[in-house]
């Protein structure tokens, strides 16, 4: 259960691409300590930043940091717990702040989502955390400290905020052909790999005192009827020896540098569909048809252009975000009431 609770909190978190990385910096550490409570501590809710003519609550803080808190308590100690609460804290009432602001401007140019598509969103992150049932789904929220009510709210809100962002910024991030190419052939290095090839293959050993002539004979056979059009698969498991274990002659991926070198050579010699001649190795006669050859050092254009494409929308989509939030903010009434340690001495105790 815990593991699909926290499962939820990321399904949450990726209906927005503004989430806080601080709850993935509090989650990479292995656990050393002990869990701390989680709402036992909760005091009168009091104000802790305006924004504009709204006011954001200690209680608002406190449940965006129930999680990342119980975390930080359970992996750190010392100074090193001291100074990722802090980060916490500072981050959780920083993205706050942000998402307040960006869902009073959707609010105002009328993005709020439907209920039925906060409705559809629930559905949607129950479907995808395996859930069957509206009593499993609350049950799972309960173990991260959460209500259904305050999911519903937190979907509403980042889908509005979603929509706000589309029109904003997506609308407006434009990427040509010419930025692809010249992006793929600035960094061809991160598109090398090994080459590799799909290929069949028969083994004919030749042990220790056997008759090399009678065994490569039998191996011309076979590689005579795959010739004239006989089905690769067939003649292997007639002419495979069992007792070696060899292959039946499917289809294997192999890569360069991982082969005989006469095994390689046949393997990445030849093209699509052809047939090697007998090799032999210092294990016995070998006969190997190409299915497929991939022998680029390098990924075609073609191939990753729209991996290319996501990652520099992506790039170019955060870069106008920070920019418009940035103006966001400078026009906006922000006062911070917060004091040092709200987040942790009312959120969890040690």
């Amino acid at each position: 259960m815990r593991g699909v609770a926290r499962g939820i909190g990321l399904a949450l978190a990726l209906l927005l691409p503004t989430a806080p990385a601080l709850a993935q910096t509090a989650a990479s550490a292995g656990a050393t300590g002990q869990p701390a409570a989680a709402s036992e501590g909760m005091v009168l809710d009091r104000v802790v930043a305006v924004v504009n003519d709204e006011a954001l609550t200690l209680s608002e803080i406190q449940e965006e940091g129930q999680p990342v808190v119980r975390k930080i308590f359970q992996d750190f100690v010392g100074p090193e717990r001291e100074r990722r609460l802090e980060e916490a804290e500072k981050g959780l009432l920083d993205d706050l702040i942000s998402r307040r602001l960006m869902y009073q401007v959707a609010k105002r140019e009328g993005m709020l989502p439907s209920e039925a598509e906060v409705n559809g969103a629930i559905e949607e992150l129950k479907r995808n955390n395996n859930v069957t049932d509206d009593a499993q789904f609350r049950a799972m929220l309960r173990a991260e400290g959460l209500t259904l009510e305050q999911v519903r709210r937190t979907v509403g809100e980042r889908l509005a905020i979603a929509r706000l962002l589309a029109r904003q910024i997506r609308s407006s991030i434009i990427i040509t052909e010419d930025e692809l190419l010249k992006y793929y052939q600035s960094n061809q290095d991160q598109y090398r790999r090994t080459p590799q090839a799909e290929i069949r293959h028969i083994l004919f050993p030749v042990p220790e005192g056997a008759d090399e002539a009678a065994v490569r004979a039998r191996a011309e056979e076979a590689r005579a009827k795959i010739a004239a059009g006989a089905d690769f698969a067939t003649v292997a498991k007639q002419y495979s020896d069992p007792s070696s274990g060899a292959s039946g002659g499917e289809v294997i991926t192999v890569h360069r540098g991982e082969l005989a070198a006469e095994i390689e050579a046949a393997a990445f010699g030849l093209p699509a569909g052809g047939l090697s001649p007998l090799v032999r190795t210092e294990v016995g006669w070998h006969l190997i048809k190409v299915e497929r050859v991939q022998a680029e050092a390098v990924a075609s254009f073609a191939e990753v252009r729209d991996a290319i494409r996501d990652q520099l929308f992506q790039e170019k989509f955060e870069a106008k975000r920070k920019e418009w939030l940035a103006g966001l903010r400078s026009q906006a009434f922000i006062q911070v009431l917060m004091q040092p340690g709200d987040l942790q001495t009312q959120t969890a105790k040690p």
